[in-house]
């Protein structure tokens, strides 16, 4: 079921879409999708914010059977994300109206993955979030990491250039490093109980054990993305 809210779609089609391997099967530790999914877990009333086609809620539900409700700013995809959502919310998480039909306390699982540097102010939402959550309920988050090397390079030679995808996609509004995504979190009330430096860019596709193990030495120069499960206080 669709939802249609008060927020216009950004676009008429999704700019993401992701076909998910089969993990149970084949897991991938190195893969960040794989980390969001296995801290979701199994059997969890689950709500995915940003949720685009739907590509990761048909597997939480298919693979995983969740309960997913989605939120989604994009129609188009929405209607894909409704195909394996309970329900779907056509939203704009900029609008402080966004949780409407949302019950509180309904929730085991609020997962946001690349969705907080989209926001105008994201620990605003993150407050928000709180009422949703059960008891011993996370909140999952991927947020990217501006100071990856490969940004790092750029800056370098003088480049700040907005992208179609990646650290610096033209609709990203804010910025993250470790110190300030930890700081985001922390200070919207709730404690970090799990942290994945997920490594990624350019030549990271050979020699992943490297990648991985550097990323997890040092974060601030080598995660691509950073992971985060927390409960709140």
């Amino acid at each position: 079921m669709i939802t249609i809210g008060p927020a216009e779609p950004s676009t008429k089609s999704s700019r993401y879409h992701y076909v998910i391997p089969d993990f149970e099967a084949h897991p991938d530790s190195f893969n960040r999708t794989w980390v969001l999914l296995d801290w979701a877990g199994s059997g969890k009333r689950v709500l995915e914010l940003g949720c685009s086609t739907g590509y990761m809620s048909q597997y939480m539900t298919e693979k995983r059977n969740c309960c997913v409700t989605g939120v989604e700013v994009d129609e188009y995809a929405a209607q894909q994300a409704a195909k394996f959502c309970q329900k779907v919310l056509v939203r704009d998480l900029n609008r402080s109206d966004w949780m409407a039909d949302l019950d509180k306390n309904s929730f085991d699982v609020v997962l946001m993955g690349d969705v907080l540097e989209h926001l105008v102010d994201p620990q605003k939402l993150l407050h928000q979030v709180r009422d949703l959550l059960d008891a011993n309920a996370s909140i999952i988050v991927c947020l990217p990491n501006v100071v990856h090397w490969l940004t790092r390079l750029k800056l370098l030679f003088g480049r700040f250039d907005y992208e179609a995808h990646g650290t610096l996609d033209h609709t990203h509004l804010r910025f993250f490093t470790v110190k300030t995504a930890r700081q985001l979190i922390e200070g919207s009330g709730y404690r970090i109980t799990k942290f994945h430096p997920a490594f990624g860019g350019k030549m990271s596709g050979h020699a992943q054990p490297i990648w991985q193990r550097l990323a997890t030495w040092f974060p601030g120069l080598f995660a691509f993305q950073l992971l985060y499960q927390a409960k709140a206080e």
